[in-house]
């Protein structure tokens, strides 16, 4: 009977365990079912109040992991980039993923903010909110901003050179640096560059006006219009091409100082006709003494013949510039002479140091509009003339120079001889007595000259028509 009893107690304690974990798990599930229903309606007003003034044509709302009341959204336009929403994907998976066990949501867009009258920042943002159980509302945790892409806002779809170029003389600029960065980048590759490389980056037309482009962060990216080296398109560094864009399309924050101070005296010394090898050696180490960089325009005749001066003229931190190959008036031959000129001491120069002149001194200072536009670099020229080819004594030399020198001059010496290279020392004496600094063609001009014009010193610009 005792038996019985007990049997009868423990399926009624079953009986009334399962009818209280009933009405419980019932009970629970109002409470639940009650803050879930609050928790969306939560969710509903931050949305519209994050969008209520913002043009949204398509939303894609998605469940993340196994917890359903962890959410996460996307918002795009129906036309967005397809890459662009790939990054917000990813970007919107990694916060939620943070958040997986509690009830939260995640909210990613894409933000467009005005920079200024020419240029829009598009970003992705992704912003995240947690279930807070006390005040029974989402609470804002924090928010991921990244710079997605730049837009240009005259031609936000499909952008070209021609919209941050100002003339045909920043494009020439650009051209060489893409061609250096091309060629750089391929030596990094393989140890040498054949003749057939060579001519492929300095020969081709790979870049015009027309040429795609694409804004990014700290660097713009150009499409080529051919391939070339097996290269399509290339990042090159915002900085490196500053001076030949448009500076409305550049934060003022990243444009970068001017490299020289306008209260103190600068001279740039540049040395023709060279390298050989005596004088010009001789000439390196006068200036390493004197602790000065130099610009040194050389024929590309003298470079094949004397390649390890040459080397040695760039690996002491000189400049290198070019000044043909054989000295001919380039003005009095044809422009395939000239386009032949340039190419053969491009080459020279590079196969012996592996660079790119960037600036170009004619011979006799002879240049037109058809030449300079021919040979697609700064042309340089000078104002202070030491005469070192005509006269005999160093004492003259160092005297013509002194009695002509201003501030931001160039002056013009001849590497070849040796009553030059002699001069070398007292010039340097007399001008540094004077408060004169020595400085490259390029740090004078603070980087900035342009194809298509030439320089007779830091203010005398000239336009070549």
């Amino acid at each position: 009977m005792r038996k019985k009893l007990l049997l009868i107690a423990i399926f009624c304690a079953l009986i009334l365990t399962l009818v209280v974990g009933a009405m419980y798990k019932y009970l629970m599930s109002q409470v639940y079912g009650e803050e879930q229903t609050n928790f969306e309606m939560q969710v509903e007003k931050t949305i519209k109040t994050e969008f209520f003034d913002r043009d949204i044509t398509q939303i894609e709302e998605s469940k993340s992991g196994d917890n359903q009341y962890n959410k996460y959204y996307l918002y795009y336009s129906a036309t967005e980039n397809k890459n662009i929403i790939k990054q917000l994907e990813a970007q919107t998976q990694v916060a939620s993923k943070q958040l997986k066990d509690s009830r939260s949501m995640v909210l990613s867009y894409v933000n467009e903010e005005k920079v200024n009258d020419a240029l829009i920042n598009r970003q992705l943002v992704t912003k995240e909110y947690i279930w807070d159980d006390k005040t029974k509302s989402l609470k804002y945790l924090g928010e991921l901003k990244e710079l997605s892409e730049i837009l240009l806002s005259k031609n936000r779809n499909e952008p070209r050179l021609k919209d941050i170029v100002n003339d045909e003389s920043d494009l020439l600029a650009i051209n060489r640096i893409v061609q250096e960065q091309l060629l750089s980048t391929r030596t990094k590759l393989k140890s040498t560059i054949d003749e057939e490389e060579l001519d492929q980056v300095l020969t081709n037309d790979f870049l015009s006006k027309d040429s795609k482009i694409t804004l990014l962060p700290h660097s713009i990216q150009i499409a080529f219009d051919k391939e070339v080296l097996g290269v399509t398109k290339m990042n090159v560094d915002t900085e490196k091409i500053l001076p030949f864009i448009d500076p409305a399309i550049v934060s003022d924050n990243n444009l970068p100082k001017k490299s020289l101070d306008q209260k103190r005296n600068y001279v740039a010394l540049t040395f023709d006709d060279g390298p050989n090898d005596t004088s010009t050696k001789k000439l390196l180490g006068e200036l390493k003494k004197e602790k000065i960089k130099a610009t040194f325009f050389v024929l590309g005749q003298m470079v094949d013949k004397n390649p390890e001066v040459a080397k040695k003229i760039v690996g002491e931190g000189h400049e290198i510039g070019s000044h043909s190959y054989t000295h001919p008036d380039l003005t009095q031959v044809t422009l395939d002479k000239v386009k032949e000129e340039v190419l053969k001491t491009d080459k020279a120069i590079f196969h012996a140091t592996g660079v790119l002149p960037k600036l170009f001194r004619p011979p006799y200072g002879a240049v037109n509009g058809a030449v300079a536009k021919t040979i697609g670099l700064p042309i340089i020229q000078w104002n202070v003339d030491s005469e070192d080819w005509q006269v005999k004594n160093k004492d003259l030399i160092v005297n013509k120079v002194i009695d002509t020198v201003e501030n931001g001059s160039i002056i013009l010496i001849h590497d070849i001889h040796e009553r030059s290279v002699e001069s070398i020392p007292e010039m340097v004496s007399q001008l540094r007595k004077r408060g004169y600094e020595f400085v490259t063609i390029s740090e004078l001009l603070s980087y900035g000259q342009k194809p298509l014009n030439q320089y007779f010193g830091l203010a005398d610009q000239r336009e070549i028509k």
